[in-house]
């Protein structure tokens, strides 16, 4: 099997190597820095947690702040890019 020269053949060869358990592994890794950074955007924009909150009462009664930090911390590159497009956090949502 010929692989591509430079970085990504040494990792494809690595991955082919070591089987599912890498593929695993880094997907694993890859969810963690996604949460991370979902938690980190959702630190840095509580208000914008808040109004999610509001609106999210009347289909979520009793966990609408478990709601609103589920959404926040997993559609941060929605809110990001939304915040560069339309210069609010969150313009598509409300």
């Amino acid at each position: 099997m010929m692989s591509a020269p430079g970085m990504w053949g040494r990792v494809e060869r690595i991955l082919l190597q070591r089987g599912i358990n890498t593929f695993l592994e880094l997907g694993l890794w890859i969810a963690l820095v996604y949460t991370v950074i979902g938690v980190g955007y959702t630190i840095f924009h509580i208000e914008l947690m808040s109004r999610l909150q509001q609106s999210l009462t009347g289909a979520f009664p009793i966990f609408s702040d478990i709601a609103a930090l589920v959404v926040m911390v997993f559609a941060w590159p929605f809110l990001l890019t939304t915040s560069f497009l339309c210069g609010v956090a969150g313009c598509g949502l409300f």
